[in-house]
């Protein structure tokens, strides 16, 4: 997850991932009177800590005997365990110790977690969770009904989060726009300017996508106007409009608004026979 933050642009300047083991906060609940039967719904109550005010989390936590002082006095303890330990050891021998921290409130209320968990958060703190998650030792079990065993860890991203702070994160934003100029999301835009000829248009996207060239096509009727505009966005260098002229295409050259009409048959040699790569 910090790689994949990294090869976003961002430093440890911009993020922070917030580590928890929630065994600790079973270990606590139980010492305080807690049954296992209960310890996930104390662990749902904890992990909504820092966004419901103190009356409502008193109310919810006197349920169990635990009082609101107590968990306040748990959290501003040097979080402990052989879990984190391990962990932050692990990341420290790979130097990334300067991208966490522990942090009691991170609990993540859903039931298959089963020890470390954490959850990343812009240090400018005005995005919710970036990203987050931890071990699920038992899931594949459960889910496979016991016929596969093994120890589990993942995470999920937030995509409008995170293009948030892409945007708002200069030097991030610059590298997407370095990358978006160098890898275009295809270099050839089928323009289909009679739906009649769709099945022809396909046919010329398959007959390029075999050949190796990264093509894209509207997947419904749209204006051409419109199609142009998506060619442009998807940063094609070439467009092939079927259309009226069918049998024969017209290619046009964007950067240049060169045009040429080439018979369908042919549109392959003559892509190959271009002096620029497409």
């Amino acid at each position: 997850a910090i790689d994949l933050f990294r090869a976003f642009g961002f430093s440890e300047n911009d993020f922070i991932v917030r580590i928890c083991d929630r065994s600790m906060w079973v270990e606590f609940f139980l010492r305080n009177g807690g049954s296992d039967l209960r310890s996930l719904e104390f662990l749902q109550v904890i992990d909504k800590i820092e966004r419901e005010d103190a009356e409502s989390l008193e109310s919810k936590l006197k349920v169990f005997g635990i009082s609101l002082a107590q968990v306040k006095e748990f959290m501003a303890e040097p979080l402990k365990g052989e879990g984190l330990k391990s962990t932050f050891n692990e990341l420290e021998r790979r130097s990334f110790d300067r991208f966490v921290e522990a942090d009691a409130a991170i609990v993540r209320g859903l039931a298959y977690y089963t020890g470390l968990v954490f959850e990343i958060f812009d240090r400018s703190k005005n995005e919710r969770a970036l990203a987050g998650g931890g071990r699920y030792d038992n899931l594949l079990n459960i889910m496979s009904d016991g016929k596969v065993n093994l120890p589990a860890l993942g995470f999920g991203m937030g995509d409008v989060v995170l293009a948030n702070l892409i945007n708002d994160t200069p030097h991030a934003r610059a590298r997407m726009e370095t990358w978006i100029a160098q890898k275009h999301a295809a270099n050839i835009f089928v323009v289909i300017a009679k739906e009649e000829r769709r099945p022809e248009a396909e046919a010329i996207v398959r007959q390029l996508r075999d050949a190796g060239r990264r093509v894209d096509f509207p997947l419904s009727a749209a204006k051409i106007r419109k199609q142009f505009e998506a060619a442009e966005h998807v940063g094609a260098e070439l467009t092939i409009l079927v259309g009226e002229e069918w049998p024969q295409v017209k290619v046009k050259v964007l950067a240049t608004r060169d045009e040429h009409a080439i018979p369908h048959t042919e549109l392959a040699d003559w892509l190959r026979n271009r002096q620029k790569d497409v």
